[in-house]
């Protein structure tokens, strides 16, 4: 799948929640009209929830380089995933 950039102000917020007593993170995607999509879940990272928690542009999350495992691991997912949920949600990409 090739590299998309999202050209409207897509954001990815993050929700903290628990499965079976674990700490998860669901990620959904705030369209431009403030709807929430479900994109992904993920286990609980103090940074990736801090990252994420008050949202983050999709654009400028798929460009952060850091030595953080769990950061880099959010970073891949989403480069890999954001080409399927555009297509999916009918979000403006290019």
């Amino acid at each position: 799948m090739k590299k998309i950039n999202v050209k409207e102000q897509v954001w990815l917020v993050g929700e903290m929640g628990y499965k079976d007593e674990k700490r998860i993170i669901t990620y959904y995607i705030e369209t431009p009209n403030h709807e929430m999509k479900y994109a992904f879940s993920q286990r609980y990272s103090h940074t990736t929830y801090d990252l994420c928690k008050t949202g983050i542009r999709v654009n400028e999350l798929v460009h952060i380089r850091s030595n953080n495992p769990m950061v880099m691991k959010l970073v891949e997912r989403t480069k890999k995933i954001v080409p399927y949920l555009a297509d999916f949600y009918e979000l403006n990409a290019g």
